[in-house]
């Protein structure tokens, strides 16, 4: 069974109480629907998946689902009814959020969270989660996409093209990735699935990451993995091809600038299928054009979506790809029905306020383990202690039940 099977197939049962409401549920807001925003037209496979598994729920009380997916300059005015936000690539910030009479919850359609502004959802009782990437598929789906943009770079994709529109046979000469070392730089659920691919390769992998090793670690790296962990990423300096994994923060924008390429091996292969915010692009394009970079292959970008026409994109030696790593029927398949699962565990639990999130319920905890909430320390009351309410009681006396 797959994954998509297997997460629809945990959904909650659809038993209902006296009024339409669940077992053990005493207050439930009357409403005519429940309101589920896509922000924006880009991955539309994403939205398709959700919107068909969210059409398998039928919603708590006297009211239906209602899914909406819009531009992102339509966002301003979708959000102002909506009960939960998916971002995609839409910028979600306080201003944004003020406008949103009604929502409880910004969930990604995946991990990144970067463009949404976690303060200000707090500040404002909003829940804030996303998909971890082993959960649904999406780390085995980017991690393949890791392995192909590999292969891309050291196959010169865009070389090889050219010889078929030129009619050569047998050009250019390649690079062979066995024996070869590969450095992966972030060491989450996504490089440890490129490291186990990239094993059956034959090259030498090496893993570096922002925080230390401990010795337990670096033990189950070298001998059960078959990866030597860096204490320092001045050792990419031996590798052939530098695979980059690591989460987009504050701290580590635009990362991959002169000093990192410093420490390359001349001629090396950069793959990026992490962000786009990670790139210098300036320093980047420079170390292409003099020869420091040998190739770079690359499924984000600083912009997205990118210009063709871009001076780095267009360049002979890059590859890009339209952000497509994790998009797969797998992964999508999985993640829409995870996000219809938690717009029916969220429209039916008893616990929620009128129009503020006051903390997740146990039960909604449980129904819902797929996601991971990003802020769950949120303030419940005014002039209550923050933390997520898990005192029934309380709830209870709380939204008058």
């Amino acid at each position: 069974m797959s994954r998509a099977l297997v997460a629809a197939a945990a959904m909650p049962p659809k038993k209902k109480g006296k009024k339409g409401l669940p077992p053990g549920a005493l207050y439930h807001e009357e409403r005519k629907y429940f309101k589920l925003l896509f922000c924006g037209k880009e991955f539309p496979a994403g939205a398709e998946e959700t919107r068909r598994a969210l059409e398998k729920e039928e919603a708590v009380g006297n009211c239906e689902f209602r899914f909406v997916r819009c531009a992102r300059e339509d966002v301003a005015r979708e959000i102002v009814d909506a009960d939960i936000a998916v971002p995609l690539m839409t910028k979600i910030d306080d201003a944004l959020l003020s406008k949103a009479n009604n929502l409880k919850l910004v969930l990604q359609f995946g991990v990144g969270l970067e463009g949404v502004d976690e303060e200000a959802c707090t500040k404002r009782g909003i829940l804030l989660a996303r998909i971890p990437s082993e959960k649904t598929g999406n780390a085995d789906s980017t991690a393949e996409m890791a392995v192909y943009l590999l292969l891309a770079a050291l196959r010169r994709v865009n070389q090889l093209a050219r010889s078929l529109e030129d009619r050569k046979l047998g050009e250019p000469c390649t690079v062979q990735l066995k024996g070869k070392i590969v450095t992966i730089v972030g060491w989450g659920h996504i490089g440890k699935e490129v490291a186990r691919r990239l094993r059956s390769f034959k090259c030498k992998l090496q893993a570096a990451r922002k925080s230390e090793w401990p010795k337990e670690e670096q033990d189950f790296l070298l001998y059960d993995e078959e990866v030597r962990p860096l204490d320092d990423i001045k050792w990419i300096k031996n590798s052939d091809a530098v695979v980059i994994c690591a989460n987009q923060t504050k701290e580590n924008m635009g990362m991959i600038n002169d000093e990192f390429m410093s420490h390359m091996k001349p001629g090396a292969v950069l793959v990026n299928i992490a962000r786009g915010g990670l790139f210098n692009k300036t320093h980047v394009l420079n170390a292409l054009n003099d020869g420091r970079l040998g190739y770079l292959a690359s499924d984000v970008a600083w912009q997205e979506p990118v210009d063709p026409a871009d001076p780095l994109v267009s360049h002979e030696r890059a590859y890009f790809t339209p952000h497509v790593g994790g998009v797969t029927d797998a992964s999508y398949q999985c993640m829409g029905a995870i996000v219809a699962k938690t717009a029916w565990s969220l429209q039916a639990d008893p616990w929620l306020g009128e129009t503020t999130v006051v903390g997740l319920s146990p039960e909604l905890r449980y129904m819902v383990d797929e996601i991971m909430l990003v802020n769950a320390n949120l303030p419940v009351l005014p002039g209550e202690p923050k933390g997520p309410c898990v005192d029934i009681e309380k709830c209870r006396k709380r939204l008058r039940c």
